[in-house]
């Protein structure tokens, strides 16, 4: 083994589960599941072999022939949980482990019928990125154990069990009132991209190779909202050649799903925020489509990688963009982008660790140092590499990076040398050493300027001086331009700026969430009284932790409104998912 995932108690060379046969029952009055995995391994091996767990009660370890399997939990981490080590005998091919998870399992959120768009049924998801894996299945919880799997999941008769997988055929489950869903992974993949749901679910098709789920209430304005989907397909093969996982499907989830998107291969998860009505957030899909190159094919090998998966996205999210939209909407995202970019930064300190492209996160939960940093600085300095050598020798570079790692999980060391390999010379040329391991951003980062995007931000800076925008213009401008206007102001104004914006452009009722959140945190930091109630109703609608933090983070911050963060923690913290729940009590708690 070439490295360890300072995240994983995963050691291969003690030996690598390649497939595992799932099967999982889910048991909503308990909120618990029932679980037997047979882990097959690509190699006979004995002695130990230690695999991740977290909170997870094993019941039993069989070997194939039935008998039982030393096997201890003795080893805890508070960041990385418990290790599972199991004593092979020699020449052992596979092994079964028979568990059930806890009802506080990081990955999982159950929902009451009353938080989902229905109101009838149940609703469960996982959330598996970056280590939480470990909660569902004992697994060896690392990018590098890439693994397939076949998985039946048993849940009441009334529901529908989705999967990021191919599913087979439903049937009646082993006891009344109970149905069984058959899947199966016959691509390997890391562990944080298992994924599943279980609702009352229906789906509407809108290409040969693409699919949309959701709950029923939800269906057609999701199928509206992502039409496009089979446009974006054709435009992401051009960039990175073949799609090579069969389908493209997607989940639109409920709100108090905690991320913009989950590129899970198969079934990406997508929050129900992006139905903005007007098709104007569907480069979140695009970002996630990307994943199915890079990220999904191409791997991280750990947390410390994560720039390779998300700078890569970022950069091929934006080209697919700009071939739809033209580069005018590109220097836009890109602007939004460097704008967060700069936020997180801040907020990390420029001379932190964490503002390097590849990071040492031991010894620290992934949870906490999640931020745009390895999206956005990672797709400066891939847009830098693109500029450096061209757009017809950059795009040949992608491709041969694509095939050559395919289903496997790499180190930024091993990306460096292909690099270096492939396009001699230029490393040097660029400071790759400065863009990957020093913190901050280069000097030479790639800056994207359009004339609309100057108007933006002059305007928004000149607001302290009295300049205003046209209010019969702006009311034309498209989200992308409120965004870049919003995030551009001071965030603080006095009550009658607040009350201006507000009287003029209603942004208070605003039905799309990046302009409303970018208002909330502005009214937020501002003490706007009268945009208190919407920032009650909206962090007890959304649970995504892009809107959930900076709005957190900013009424928390203020005198007139840090009770009020605390208060509304306080009523909806049950809703939100455990990964979301943590990141604001850090935040709100402390």
């Amino acid at each position: 083994m070439s490295c360890r995932d300072p995240h994983s108690f995963t050691d291969l060379t003690q030996g690598r589960i390649a497939h595992m046969n799932l099967d999982l029952n889910v048991d909503f009055g308990t909120s618990r599941i029932q679980g037997s995995a047979e882990c097959q391994l690509a190699e006979a091996a004995g002695g130990p072999l230690d695999m991740d767990s977290r909170d997870l009660e094993i019941q039993t370890i069989t070997a194939a022939d039935g008998t039982s399997l030393d096997f201890d939990t003795d080893h805890t981490d508070e960041i990385i949980g418990t290790r599972l080590r199991v004593q092979l005998p020699e020449g052992t091919s596979s092994f079964t482990v028979k568990y059930l998870t806890s009802p506080g399992a990081s990955a999982l959120q159950w929902l009451e019928p009353a938080q989902t768009d229905g109101g009838k049924h149940p609703y469960l998801f996982s959330q598996c990125q970056a280590i939480h894996a470990r909660s569902v299945i004992p697994c060896q919880d690392s990018p590098l154990a890439r693994f397939t799997f076949k998985c039946d999941m048993t849940v009441p008769e009334a529901l529908t069990v989705v999967m990021a997988a191919a599913p087979g055929e439903a049937r009646d489950g082993a006891t009344a009132g109970t149905r069984t869903f058959a899947f199966e992974m016959p691509q390997s993949i890391p562990p944080y991209l298992f994924a599943f749901a279980v609702g009352n679910i229906v789906s509407e098709d809108l290409g040969p190779r693409s699919r949309v789920y959701t709950e029923p209430e939800t269906l057609k304005k999701s199928a509206w909202e992502f039409a496009e989907v089979d446009t974006m397909l054709t435009n992401a093969e051009n960039v990175f050649g073949p799609y090579l996982w069969d389908r493209f499907d997607f989940l639109v989830m409920p709100g108090s799903f905690p991320y913009g998107g989950m590129e899970n291969p198969r079934l990406t998860f997508l929050t129900p925020t992006l139905l903005a009505g007007d098709r104007s957030l569907v480069n979140v899909l695009a970002h996630e489509l990307a994943h199915s190159w890079t990220g999904n094919l191409v791997t991280n090998a750990s947390i410390n990688d994560f720039w390779l998966n998300e700078g890569f996205t970022v950069w091929a999210e934006r080209r697919i963009l700009e071939n739809m939209e033209g580069l005018e909407a590109k220097a836009l995202s890109a602007a939004i982008g460097r704008n967060g970019l700069m936020e997180a930064m801040n907020s990390f300190g420029m001379d932190s660790d964490f503002t390097k492209l590849e990071i040492d996160g031991s010894g620290t939960d992934p949870d906490e140092f999640y931020s745009l940093v390895p999206y956005e600085k990672g797709f400066l300095f891939v847009a830098l590499l693109e500029e450096t050598v061209g757009r017809e020798k950059f795009d040949d570079f992608v491709k041969k990076y694509i095939k050559e790692f395919s289903f496997t999980s790499l180190t930024t060391a091993q990306f460096e040398k292909f690099m270096n390999d492939e396009l001699p010379g230029v490393a040097e040329k660029i400071g790759a050493e400065e863009w990957i391991h020093q913190p901050g951003l280069p000097q030479n980062a790639p800056v994207f300027t359009s004339d609309q995007l100057t108007m933006l931000e002059g305007l928004a800076k000149g607001w302290s001086d009295g300049q205003r925008p046209d209010v019969a213009v702006a009311k034309a401008w498209t989200p992308d331009d409120w965004q870049i206007f919003m995030q551009a102001l001071p965030r603080t104004l006095p009550e009658a700026d607040c009350a201006w914006l507000d009287s003029n452009f209603d942004l208070t009722n605003q039905g799309n969430c990046e302009i409303l959140s970018n208002w909330l945190v502005i009214a937020a930091g501002s003490g706007y009284e009268p945009a208190f109630d919407r920032m009650r109703s909206f962090l007890s609608e959304v649970g995504r932790m892009k809107y959930l933090k900076p709005l957190y983070s900013a009424l928390n911050g203020g005198e007139k409104t840090k009770a009020l963060a605390g208060e509304i923690f306080a009523a909806n913290a049950g809703g939100y998912h455990p990964i979301a729940r943590g990141g604001i009590e850090r935040i709100v708690v402390g």
